[in-house]
């Protein structure tokens, strides 16, 4: 789908179909992924996941092409995926508020190539990150978490968790900010809380039990559960 406002033709919130063969100037289109994977081995990356949308009309306003990159296809159903599965799992169980309703802020973004690109147009990122904060009911306070993994083909392996601290660190130095990159407003913290209070304990093991390529369920450690990370929306085009 795209959206029409973007190129002025209307003002309507609501998405349409791809014409499939117009070259959109403000945004992409399904003629720029036309044999994306022969040519370049991508595939269509959600941005914001399907998965964790909470309605139908959510689910549907995943499927647009301002909520994709190109991702390499190994990365896109490997470590990408394995790590939505696991954010899932970790919202419904460390950010839920005094209602028990899942309340997160989560921001995902792409890194772009200097020159890699599906048709001279659509930039294809050499990096992806995504982080998390949510207020956790149980320990009282916010925590924060964040992934990133860099889009190339690659093995069967799962993305670790990061602070926020390092999270920063690692896009001040892909954008040269100079320490001024911040995702979230100051009270996320920006260590690891989780960590910190099992390593009180002696207990650092993620307790997760896996299930194919999602985690399947989370066994409590001392009251606490170990977090991962989550999704929201960025595009790159040249």
């Amino acid at each position: 789908m795209i959206e029409p406002q973007l190129n002025g033709e209307n003002n309507s919130p609501e998405m349409q179909k791809d014409s499939k063969e117009i070259e959109y100037q403000k945004q992409a289109g399904d003629n720029d992924y036309k044999n994306s994977i022969p040519i370049k081995g991508v595939n269509r990356g959600h941005l914001f996941p399907c998965s964790h949308a909470h309605d139908l009309d959510t689910q549907k306003s995943t499927f647009t092409l301002t909520n994709i990159v190109p991702q390499v296809v190994s990365f896109n159903n490997g470590r990408w995926k394995k790590m939505e599965c696991k954010v899932q799992t970790t919202l419904k169980l460390n950010c839920k508020d005094a209602n028990d309703q899942i309340k997160a802020y989560v921001v995902t973004g792409a890194v772009p190539s200097n020159n890699n690109t599906l048709k001279n147009r659509v930039n294809i990122p050499d990096l992806m990150w995504t982080a998390y904060c949510c207020y956790n009911n149980n320990l009282k306070q916010w925590v924060a978490q964040a992934h990133w993994g860099e889009n190339q083909k690659e093995d069967n392996k799962t993305l670790p968790s990061n602070t926020l601290a390092e999270l920063y660190d690692m896009l001040d130095r892909h954008y040269g900010g100079g320490g001024d990159v911040q995702v979230f407003p100051d009270q996320c913290p920006k260590g690891d809380i989780l960590r910190e209070l099992l390593l009180k304990d002696g207990d650092v093991h993620d307790h997760s039990v896996y299930y194919n390529d999602c985690v399947y369920s989370s066994v409590g450690v001392k009251g606490y559960y170990l977090p991962v990370v989550l999704v929201s929306v960025l595009v790159m085009m040249m």
